[in-house]
């Protein structure tokens, strides 16, 4: 079967993770501004020439793109604007390979509390978990703490047990179908763990 490119558009995606100067993921949504800007419904300072890292969701396939903080227009929307880096080819980067997969995982909330589940799709930019709500200890009020802590723009870190050893991720929660079935984005993710990731997806 044939692989097609897809132009990332993060502006038709509901949500996108963005990154400034390598600092903790943000949701925010994305518009496309008439001049080839992206605008970011951010609040707060963003510093003119900061690096900024863009990661969705599109037509299921995950999507990256790097680009710059650049001034705000004269009577522009408040927002914090970038410009995409087209000497990087950023634009023209290849859509994350994902890959169907069984891979037992454990979702940790910020408060603590852990979730087994398994990964059924894989990329080196996010997964789809199912969480195990048919484990015991998994009353009404751990559901309820699961619900929230799942939430759209949750941080959360996932540990995944690759086939050459566990694996710990931070993630950031883009959105739940139904649940115990959570999307996620991973965040600041390490050079050794995206090639351990990689070469996962290679024996896939």
């Amino acid at each position: 079967m044939g692989q097609t490119t897809e132009e990332p558009q993060p502006w038709t995606a509901p949500t996108a993770s963005a990154s400034l100067g390598g600092g903790p993921a943000q949701i925010c949504r994305v518009s496309r501004e008439s001049d080839g800007t992206l605008r970011l419904n951010l609040s707060g300072f963003a510093m003119i020439g900061v690096d900024v890292a863009l990661l969705w969701t599109q037509n299921g396939a995950g999507f990256s793109i790097v680009g710059t903080v650049v001034p705000p227009p004269a009577g522009g929307m408040p927002g914090v604007y970038m410009r995409v880096d087209m000497s990087m080819g950023a634009v023209d980067r290849r859509r994350f390979r994902r890959s169907s997969v069984q891979v037992p995982v454990v979702l940790i909330l910020p408060s603590g509390q852990m979730f087994p589940g398994l990964a059924i799709d894989l990329s080196v930019g996010g997964a789809r978990v199912i969480v195990d709500l048919d484990v015991d200890d998994l009353g009404e009020e751990a559901l309820i703490d699961m619900v929230d802590g799942l939430a759209p723009g949750q941080p959360v870190t996932l540990e995944m047990l690759l086939p050459d050893g566990p694996a710990e991720i931070n993630c950031q929660v883009h959105g739940s179908d139904e649940v115990g079935d959570v999307r996620l984005l991973f965040v600041d993710v390490d050079a050794e763990t995206r090639a351990r990731l990689d070469a996962f997806q290679e024996t896939q």
